[in-house]
């Protein structure tokens, strides 16, 4: 009798409760991650040394 294997569903990257809303994130957007990082930075930099 041939078993059958199903593989578990990747857990959610994000899983957001408050109250009744509920966000779920599966995958983290790692290019939109990267360029708002990139932006944080620069903006950071130019406050830090515009004194």
């Amino acid at each position: 009798m041939p078993s059958t294997f199903r593989p578990l569903p990747n857990p959610p990257a994000v899983d957001l409760r408050l109250g009744g809303l509920r966000l779920t994130i599966q995958r983290l957007p790692y290019p939109l991650l990267t360029f708002l990082t990139g932006i944080a930075g620069s903006a950071g930099g130019a406050m830090w040394f515009g004194r």
